[in-house]
C-alpha cells in the first residue's frame, strides 16, 4: 500500500525522488531515445502498477505519447527547422521536450549535453507539481508529458549529434539535435531499441515508477501500488522483446490487450503483431495529398505532387523512378529500370524501402547514407516482393501526417513542406520536399529534386531520425 502525506510533504517527496533518480542515473552509461512501446505502453503499465486505475493510466500514457508528434504543435522536423531552414523557436521546443539541457539552443552541441534527471529534465515535473492542488485528475495528461521529458533525458544522455543527410542539405550544429554518437549517432534507430540496452530500460522504468508513485492522490482516493521489487523481472522481459509480436505478447500477458500503439515502432512486425492502427494522436485530417504551399516554385510543387501520387499508387516503383529521375514528363508505361545506372538503382531501392509498411524490418537500410551495396539492394527487393509489403492508403493523403510550414504567413495543412536549397555558383536549382509518413512516425523523409533543361528530376532521397 502506498503511503500518502500532506501536500507540502508530497511535494518534498517527489523532489527527493527525482533528485535520487538523477544521482543514480549519473552512475550508469547513457541510453537513448524510446518509442511508443515505452512512452505509451510501458508508461501505461507502470501507472497501473503505481495504483492508477486503467482510465487514469491511459490518460498519463496518452499525454506522454503525444509529445512525439501526437499533436500538430509537436510535429517538428529536423530537416525543416535545422537543415533546410533555421528556426530557433522550433529547435527550443524540441530541446525542452526531448533533449533537456542547462544550455539552450542556439549553442554548439558539445555545450548542450543531456544529463539524466538534471534540473532541466525535472523542470516539467516540478512545474506540474506546483499546479496540481485540486486538479490532480485534470493534469494526468500533463504528467505524462512531463514524464516524457524525464524519460528522454535518460534516453538522450550525452552530447547530441548533428544530422548530415546529404543531397545539399547542411544542418546547423547550433540548432540540430540527434542521437549521441555513442549509441549509433543520428542515422539510425539503434538507440531506440530496448533489447540493445535492457539494463538501461529497467533503470528508466524505475525512475518513471517513482514519479508516478509519488504523485498526489486523485480526488483524494488512496492508491495501492505494487512494490517495485516485484516488477523488475517483467520489465527485463519487456526490454528483451525484439519484434512487435514479442512486444504485443508481453503486453497481452500483462493484461493490456489493445496494442495498436505499437504501430510505427522501429522493430520488425514478426508473425503476430496484432492491429497496427493507433488512434491516440490528435491530428487534423489532410483533405488532399497535393500541396497548396505558396512560397515554393509552382512547377516544383507540381513535380512532387505527381511523384508522391505515383509512388503511393499501383504503378511499379521502378517505373516511377525511371521516369521521375530522368527529368521528363513522358509516360512511365513500359519503362524498365536501366541496369547500367547505379544512381537510379539506388534511388529505386530507397523509394521501395520507404514504401514498405513494415518499416522496422528495413529502417537500418533506409537511413544508410552511402550508396547501397548489392546485398542491400537485394535485401530490399526481397522484402518488396512479399505480397502486401507496400503501404496501400485508401487515399494518398492518408499516408502522411499533416504539417504546417514555418514562415511569415499562416500555413495551410500540407502533406509535405517544400524548401528551396541554397545553390552554389553555377549549380542547378534544388528543392527538397519534407514529409512525415504515418507508418514511419519517428523519421522525417526528404525527396530532393533538381531543375535541368527538361524540367525537374528526382536526384536524392534523404532522411533524419526525429524525436
Amino acid at each position: 500500500m502506498t503511503r500518502f502525506f500532506p501536500c507540502r510533504q508530497r511535494a518534498r517527496l517527489l523532489r527527493d525522488v527525482l533528485a535520487a533518480a538523477a544521482g543514480a542515473l549519473l552512475l550508469l552509461p547513457p541510453a537513448h531515445a524510446y518509442e511508443s512501446d515505452v512512452h505509451y505502453g510501458l508508461t501505461q503499465w507502470l501507472a497501473r502498477q503505481a495504483g492508477f486505475d486503467p482510465s487514469q493510466a491511459e490518460a498519463v500514457a496518452t499525454g506522454n505519447q503525444r509529445v512525439d508528434s501526437g499533436l500538430i504543435d509537436t510535429l517538428e522536423l529536423n530537416l525543416e527547422y535545422a537543415c533546410s531552414g533555421r528556426w530557433t523557436e522550433a529547435a527550443l521546443d524540441v530541446q525542452r521536450r526531448h533533449f533537456p539541457a542547462a544550455s539552450l539552443v542556439p549553442a554548439p552541441a558539445d555545450q548542450r549535453a543531456v544529463v539524466p534527471g538534471s534540473a532541466a529534465a525535472r523542470k516539467p515535473v516540478a512545474d506540474l507539481l506546483a499546479a496540481t492542488a485540486g486538479k490532480e485528475g485534470l493534469l494526468l495528461g500533463l504528467l505524462g508529458a512531463a514524464l516524457h521529458t524525464l524519460q528522454d533525458s535518460w534516453s538522450h544522455a550525452g552530447v547530441p549529434s548533428v544530422p548530415q543527410p546529404g543531397g545539399g542539405l547542411a544542418c546547423d550544429s547550433a540548432l540540430a539535435s540527434g542521437h549521441p554518437a555513442g549509441r549509433g549517432g543520428p542515422d539510425g534507430h539503434d538507440a531506440d531499441l530496448t533489447h540493445r540496452w535492457p539494463a538501461d530500460t529497467v533503470a528508466m522504468a524505475k525512475a518513471t515508477y517513482d514519479v508516478l508513485a509519488a504523485y498526489p492522490r486523485v480526488q483524494g482516493r488512496l492508491r495501492n501500488a505494487t512494490p517495485w521489487s516485484t516488477l523488475t523481472p517483467a520489465i527485463e522481459r519487456f526490454a528483451r522483446a525484439r519484434s512487435k509480436t514479442e512486444k504485443r505478447d508481453w503486453f497481452v500477458a500483462q493484461g493490456i490487450e489493445a496494442t495498436a500503439f505499437l504501430e510505427g515502432i522501429s522493430l520488425p512486425n514478426g508473425p503476430r503483431p496484432g492491429p497496427l492502427a493507433f488512434g491516440g494522436r490528435k491530428l487534423p485530417p489532410l483533405k488532399s495529398a497535393t500541396s497548396s504551399q505558396h512560397d515554393v516554385p509552382a512547377d516544383a510543387r507540381d513535380f512532387f505532387d505527381r511523384l508522391i501520387a505515383r509512388w503511393l499508387g499501383s504503378e511499379s516503383v521502378e517505373s516511377v523512378v525511371a521516369d521521375m529521375a530522368a527529368g521528363t514528363a513522358l509516360s512511365a508505361k513500359g519503362v524498365t529500370l536501366p541496369k547500367a545506372d547505379p544512381s537510379v538503382r539506388d534511388l529505386t531501392a530507397r523509394m521501395k524501402a520507404w514504401k514498405l509498411s513494415d518499416h522496422g524490418s528495413v529502417a537500418e537500410l533506409g537511413h544508410t547514407r552511402a550508396a547501397l551495396k548489392p546485398a542491400q539492394l537485394q535485401a530490399i527487393d526481397r522484402l518488396a516482393k512479399v505480397p502486401g509489403a507496400f503501404v496501400r492508403p485508401a487515399a494518398v493523403a492518408d499516408a502522411f501526417f499533416p504539417l504546417l510550414a514555418k514562415g511569415k504567413y499562416a500555413s495551410p495543412l500540407l502533406p509535405y513542406i517544400a524548401r528551396e536549397l541554397p545553390a552554389a555558383a553555377g549549380a542547378k536549382p534544388r528543392v527538397v520536399a519534407i514529409a512525415r509518413l504515418r507508418h514511419a512516425p519517428y523519421d522525417t523523409l526528404g525527396w530532393i529534386a533538381e531543375r535541368g533543361n527538361s524540367g525537374w528530376r528526382l536526384v536524392a532521397v534523404v532522411s533524419a531520425v526525429d524525436q
